[in-house]
């Protein structure tokens, strides 16, 4: 007996690759909106701890502006990361047979290596019960499922190598 196909959920491969393709659209926004935040955070409380210690111990303070302003931005980090998964989920809203390749991956799916705890945790022994999101675009065990502080650390981890990848493939 084969097992299932895409046609029995109503999906097509375009379909897939729509679907795809917006959840890959999606997960770059959020990954540009909290580098992109953190970034600007950082610079921003780097320039004015520098500013406020200029006239007191303008050397030390040139050492310690972009710790303590990465310290800032590092608790900052929270909050934008949710502000910046909701605007990422308003901007690429999920598409309307998402639900159904999420039910036919895990129909097709027996047991893998949890991305998220590979990523985050660097844990990457096999677990049953691990589904695909396509939100995501990784595969989730049913721990990480409901662990959104996981699923973003995963998501900058997995942007960062992807980066690092297409930089040194063009060279």
């Amino acid at each position: 007996m084969p097992g299932p196909v895409p046609a029995d959920y109503g999906l097509t491969e375009r379909a897939i690759e729509e679907i795809r393709a917006r959840d890959r659209r999606q997960a770059d926004l959020f990954v540009r909106i909290v580098v992109g935040s953190l970034g600007t955070l950082w610079l921003i409380f780097t320039v004015l701890i520098y500013l406020y210690s200029a006239r007191r111990a303008p050397l030390l303070g040139l050492v310690m502006a972009p710790l303590l302003a990465g310290l800032g931005a590092v608790i900052a980090g929270l909050p934008v990361a949710m502000a910046g998964g909701l605007l990422s989920w308003l901007a690429h809203p999920p598409h309307p047979m998402s639900a159904a390749l999420e039910r036919y991956e895990a129909a097709t799916v027996g047991i893998r290596i949890c991305d998220v705890c590979r990523l985050a945790r660097g844990d990457s022994t096999p677990k049953s019960g691990v589904s695909f999101c396509g939100r995501c675009d990784a595969w989730i065990c049913p721990e990480c499922r409901r662990r959104y502080d996981r699923r973003a650390i995963a998501a900058l981890k997995r942007s960062r190598t992807e980066a690092a990848a297409q930089a040194t493939g063009q060279d």
